[in-house]
């Protein structure tokens, strides 16, 4: 009974790390370049935030199962079948997950650091910056009076609760403009590579750790059969 359940250990561990290993890649190779190519920074920006949610919650999910996986099929193994593949390929799981994390993996950060501007350029920076903030505001402002006038004028003085959604409704159009009219796509292009190497990184530590559980669990297989092939022909 033991034996049945440290093989079903083995299985859902080889499984969830092939998962994690294909999905890393795919990631990498696939789906993240595919971002580069949306025709507008505010598009991609979404499609990167959502894609990054999704992708760190099932990756994180596939990776603790793995790793739990194998190291409670080398706690529970008899001790003359205690392999040390399943803590190291455990070890490797777990190491995927954290090579990929903001803390181990800030050296991955694209591009070099820019040098640090001399103090006149960076207060006339400065202020350009402030003016055209403040000019922009002056902008945003003056487009959502228009649109709510422009609400108001064509649905009447009779239909005054209409006219109110319609205003609020293209107020928080405007809204939603406002808070991704900043995006930058160079910006947006840093964090999609700097999000590609990192799973570039996982992706080659939990290929590692499979490569790893597959030799494992075929050495498993073999060790009995040849040691029974040689006490009969002993």
């Amino acid at each position: 009974m033991a034996a049945r359940g440290v093989s079903l250990l083995k299985f859902v561990g080889t499984v969830s790390l092939g998962l994690l290993t294909g999905l890393s890649y795919t990631l990498s190779t696939l789906t993240i370049p595919a971002l580069l190519t949306l025709p507008s920074a505010d598009a991609a920006s979404r499609a990167f935030d959502a894609l990054t949610i999704t992708a760190k919650h099932h990756l994180g999910t596939l990776s603790s199962i793995s790793g739990t996986a194998f190291a409670l099929a080398f706690l529970f193994s008899p001790r003359p079948f205690r392999h040390p593949y399943l803590l190291y390929t455990s070890l490797l799981v777990f190491g995927s997950r954290l090579s990929a994390s903001d803390l181990v993996a800030s050296y991955l950060s694209i591009g070099p650091a820019p040098a640090a501007p001399s103090s006149s350029s960076s207060g006339a920076a400065s202020t350009t910056a402030r003016k055209q903030q403040a000019q922009l505001k002056k902008e945003r402002a003056a487009a959502r009076a228009r649109a709510m006038e422009a609400s108001y004028e064509v649905l009447g003085a009779g239909s005054d609760a209409h006219s109110e959604g319609a205003g609020s409704a293209s107020g928080e159009e405007l809204d939603v403009e406002e808070e991704h009219a900043g995006v930058n796509g160079e910006e947006v292009r840093v964090k999609v590579e700097a999000f590609l190497k990192k799973q570039l990184v996982q992706s080659a530590v939990a290929g590692l750790g499979f490569l790893l559980a597959v030799v494992g669990i075929w050495g498993d297989g073999v060790a009995p059969v040849f040691a029974q092939s040689v006490v009969i022909e002993v």
